[in-house]
């Protein structure tokens, strides 16, 4: 890996060719662009540890836990929370479970793979009845394009085969009766009174609808018992009913029912069940105080920076900075429809600095919080997530990785150190380096081979160089510094 710029910078291998690396880490050390660098290092690191931090605290792995939720009846209902729950209770009674349509054969046969029923084709449609009585309708819409399934295998097991490799919305089963014999049994895949279905039936005996052959699967409740409705319906396709609170509510499927922000439930059976919703106050006080502590942390560590005689005490970017931290955490967040807009309202009071324009700092008031938390906890828990994404925003704008503020200063203050310390030599070397490079490609005592950091500091030297003017190193310099052969050649450009 190569080393970074404070390093080589200390270790004199970037520095003058005149001198020890002794003098070169001593000039280095006085050096106000080099101590700068040094300072905006710091600086740079200080806040990935605060960015860390704070994407911790407001992972989604850490909202979603924060609250639970607990049903008195789970033989009724189970539940679950997620972001966004809220402390309460609500009473939840089924009346009616939401169920698929099923319709089983009219005729039975004393095995399931060897009696054939007849061949020809299916073709299954899903979608809804407008039914006049219970298994009778004037009409049918389609939800989906109907499947047409072919049927060459008749035995009632290649038909359920069949029909369940057609993903055609229904599911067939073999179920034995109580005398024992086989029936075919086809049912919707989903539950729900707009999820019936229709098979119509194209028999190789060239009737469709009677009872004979394949069309004793036909099944159209818009049509006659026996003349095309041929199969028995033995369950009708039936939406889940129930009430909240009182309020009443319906749904094609028994899963997922909502029944608050962040709480829903699988309905398993009807009755009735209370269902609590708690927030976990000891995990959101816990939250509160570590974006305290890390706040508190990176603050100080740039008043140290910025302090008098300190690295970066006349560097105007860094002294932007703890204010901008300041001010982010007393400003004003939205936050839906919650009253809860700054942190001074959750317990988390900003304190000034002793100085200004260095940073302040952030103290948890513990019972303000629980206050806070007793009237809307999913207020107070969304407020600490916005300010803790909002901080690491900020920090980001100026930590982020090549385009950040820190960054670019860096690199102009890079440039100006190099191209002072270029335009400083007189003497050059080849032709081509400057002076300066001897550092470099000297081995060390009791060496026949460069070391390491000085293959490093070359490798960094000519990129940073290449940015200044352009260059060309003859095969002897790239054979004893980089350990190619005499042959191999390096350059770039600018």
């Amino acid at each position: 890996m190569l080393p970074n710029l404070s390093s080589l910078l200390s270790s004199g291998l970037l520095l003058g060719s005149s001198g020890s690396a002794g003098s070169a880490s001593a000039s280095a050390a006085t050096d106000p662009l080099q101590v700068e660098l040094s300072g905006l290092g710091q600086l740079l690191s200080n806040l990935n540890t605060f960015q860390s931090s704070l994407q911790q605290l407001y992972a989604p792995s850490v909202q979603f836990n924060n609250a639970s939720a607990s049903s008195s009846n789970p033989a009724v209902a189970s539940v679950s929370s997620s972001y966004g729950a809220q402390n309460a209770n609500y009473l939840l009674t089924v009346s009616q479970l939401a169920q698929a349509q099923s319709a089983t054969s009219s005729f039975s046969l004393a095995d399931t793979s060897s009696t054939s029923v007849g061949t020809g084709s299916l073709t299954i449609t899903t979608g809804s009845y407008a039914y006049t009585s219970s298994t009778s309708a004037s009409s049918f819409t389609a939800n989906d394009t109907p499947v047409t399934v072919s049927i060459t295998n008749g035995t009632l097991s290649g038909i359920a085969s069949a029909i369940n490799g057609a993903n055609a919305g229904v599911v067939a089963n073999v179920i034995q009766n109580a005398s024992g014999s086989y029936q075919l049994q086809v049912s919707a895949a989903s539950t729900g009174s707009s999820n019936n279905f229709r098979i119509a039936v194209s028999d190789s005996d060239g009737n469709n609808t009677d009872q004979n052959g394949l069309s004793r699967l036909a099944f159209d409740q818009t049509l006659a018992t026996g003349s095309g409705q041929n199969l028995a319906q033995t369950q009708s396709a039936l939406n889940a009913s129930y009430t909240i609170n009182g309020a009443s509510g319906a749904s094609s499927s028994n899963l997922g029912i909502q029944l608050g922000n962040g709480v829903s439930a699988n309905l398993l059976a009807t009755g009735s069940s209370t269902v609590a919703v708690n927030v976990d106050f000891g995990q959101l006080n816990s939250n509160a105080q570590s974006l305290a502590n890390a706040f508190n942390t990176v603050q100080n560590s740039i008043n140290t920076l910025l302090g008098n005689g300190a690295a970066l005490q006349n560097d105007p970017i860094a002294n932007q900075l703890p204010q901008l931290l300041n001010k982010e955490v007393q400003n004003s967040f939205s936050n839906g429809s919650s009253l809860l807009t700054s942190l001074s309202q959750i317990g988390l009071s900003y304190q000034s600095p002793s100085q200004y324009g260095l940073g302040g700092t952030l103290s948890l008031n513990t019972s303000s919080l629980q206050t806070a938390y007793n009237s809307d906890s999913n207020g107070t828990a969304n407020l600490l997530y916005t300010v803790e994404q909002s901080l690491n925003s900020l920090a980001d704008s100026y930590a982020s990785y090549g385009n950040g503020t820190i960054a670019q200063e860096m690199t102009a203050l890079q440039n100006q150190e190099f191209s002072s310390q270029l335009s400083s030599q007189s003497v050059p070397f080849n032709d081509t380096f400057p002076y300066n490079l001897q550092n470099l490609l000297s081995y060390p005592s009791g060496n026949s081979a460069l070391s390491a950091q000085q293959i490093s500091g070359l490798a960094m030297y000519a990129l940073v160089y290449s940015l200044g003017a352009p260059y060309a190193l003859d095969s002897l310099l790239v054979g004893q510094g980089l350990g190619l052969s005499s042959s191999g050649t390096f350059s770039a450009t600018a």
